[in-house]
């Protein structure tokens, strides 16, 4: 690849985080259940009845904060693998396994120590995203 000499537009405007969109089947069970199983915040619920969402989690005070946005588009079946959201935790990621254990959530693959120097596990939520929770060894 050549080196440009057009400007660094992500520095230069300042690029910074990303909030996936994830289409789910219905915003405020969603929401629901970002919220009262996975451990996240209500951010915002828009629309009469709720047709759009945005969960959270994290303040700065360690690492930039988590938001996921639950976009209600009617479809219940899941979809082909078109990849999956990798969530950084920054302790004890057996013990955030064991919690969603408990709580009924849907894990695809359990914590599993990576060569890459990341113990991870793999969940399926109700509308068949696939999030990915890892930490460092």
């Amino acid at each position: 690849m050549a080196v440009s000499t057009v400007a660094d537009l992500g520095t230069l405007h300042q690029f910074h985080g990303v909030q996936p969109v994830l289409p789910v089947a219905d915003a405020a069970r969603a929401a629901r259940y970002f919220v009262d199983v996975l451990g996240f915040e209500l951010d915002f619920i828009a629309g009469e009845p709720p047709s759009y969402a945005r969960v959270k989690k994290g303040d700065r005070s360690y690492g930039d904060p988590v938001y996921l946005r639950l976009w209600q588009c009617g479809r219940r079946e899941a979809s082909p693998w078109r990849g999956e959201i990798v969530i950084h935790v920054g302790k004890d990621i057996d013990g955030l396994h064991a919690a969603y254990l408990q709580r009924g959530v849907t894990v695809i693959e359990p914590p599993t120590s990576q060569p890459w120097g990341l113990r991870e596990f793999a969940i399926r939520e109700p509308d068949g995203h696939i999030l990915r929770f890892c930490g460092y060894l």
